[in-house]
């Protein structure tokens, strides 16, 4: 895959971690002996993306060092700090001039190990603006879920009161940069200005991928990640293409 340009969201406040986002973002904090961010950034280069945009908020002067330590190994990563909160859509609109024609973009703090570049393998057709990651789960007690049809989004539900098994958004997306275009109230959810208006135009296709994932934004999941990304851990056991290490 040749290079593109991904952009990660990493400017929340991570407020469900308590004590541990005090003094270091979210996607900063160590995760088997290193920044989760680190963990993303790897899997990301090694997959072609060696442009790399960080849109961050919360303590952004805490990325300075780590986007100097992946620039010495070839990564160009600009950083963007928005000055007062703009929501993941805001935060996106806000950087259009920095953005290419079309770009990946990811949540700073969450992994769905897939093959990007069969993600990306066919263009996005005429009329469509994104294409969304979405998996199967469960439960769907944490998030809210997206129903789907030939291929496009048809809409997005909030979390159930009853959760059951379902599709949701696994936080990976491929944008057009006409996505986020159009001005919008600051602060902006992609999720819930964005997307659903994009979907109800027929703009919105989405693919149902299987693959390791974990989000770090609770205690819980925070401890998990300490030892699924250790060496042998079911994280480390995924190589940069999203697929299964022999044996694993």
């Amino acid at each position: 895959m040749s290079s593109r340009q991904a952009v990660l969201l990493v400017g929340g406040r991570g407020t469900r971690l308590g004590d541990l986002t005090a003094r270091t973002p979210k996607p900063l904090l160590p995760v088997a002996g290193r920044p989760f961010l680190s963990h993303l950034v790897e899997r990301l280069a090694v997959q072609g993306f060696r442009d790399i945009l960080l849109l961050t908020g919360y303590l952004a002067e805490a990325f300075q060092a780590f986007q100097a330590d992946w620039s010495a190994r070839g990564v160009t990563i600009t950083c963007r700090v928005e000055t007062e909160p703009a929501g993941t859509g805001g935060a996106l609109h806000l950087a259009l001039p920095e953005l290419a024609p079309d770009f990946l973009v990811l949540n700073g703090d969450s992994l769905f190990a897939i093959d990007l570049a069969d993600f990306l393998a066919s263009p996005l057709p005429p009329g469509v603006d994104g294409r969304l990651a979405l998996r199967r789960v469960p439960t769907t007690d944490r998030y809210g879920t997206v129903t789907l049809a030939d291929g496009r989004i048809t809409g997005f539900q909030p979390r159930a009161a009853a959760p059951g098994p379902g599709v949701i958004n696994a936080g990976v997306y491929w944008l057009r940069r006409e996505a986020v275009t159009e001005a919008h109230a600051l602060p902006c959810s992609l999720e819930a200005d964005i997307f659903p208006g994009l979907a109800q135009a027929g703009r919105l296709e989405g693919r149902i991928l299987d693959g390791y994932f974990l989000d770090i934004g609770v205690p819980d999941d925070f401890a998990r990640a300490q030892v699924d990304f250790a060496p042998g851990g079911a994280a480390a056991l995924y190589n940069g293409t999203g697929q299964a290490e022999a044996g694993a």
